[in-house]
């Protein structure tokens, strides 16, 4: 995350390819700019809404972390329209204190990364 003049938070997000086209194509990172009294329900509807999350017949559904803390589940409206994000954290947390110093990624798969 880093803090622009204005206030603003920018937070880079990073996503999972949903193939190998997907992987060279990209893009598979991106910053959003929210205010800094942003809540996390407002960071997931950016990313939700802007298009950049992809998806695919076998890779319909990608959960959300905050380094390896999962925060968010969120579905392809293609493949599962009208399907809600599923917060494992209260959605109306205040967004700053979450994301400090945390890398945030958007994967498909097991819910943690192999050690």
């Amino acid at each position: 995350m880093e803090r622009k003049a204005s206030s603003s938070l920018r937070i880079q997000v990073l996503r999972d390819a949903c193939c190998s086209q997907d992987d060279q194509m990209g893009p598979l990172e991106h910053v959003y700019e929210l205010s800094p009294d942003a809540q996390l329900s407002d960071l997931v509807h950016a990313v939700t809404s802007s298009g950049f999350l992809q998806y695919s017949s076998t890779h319909t559904t990608l959960t959300g972390f905050f380094g390896d803390t999962p925060f968010v589940t969120v579905f392809s409206d293609y493949y599962m329209p009208g399907r809600l994000p599923e917060y494992a954290i209260p959605a109306v947390e205040a967004l700053a204190p979450l994301i400090k110093g945390r890398m945030i990624e958007f994967r498909f798969g097991p819910q943690t990364r192999p050690t």
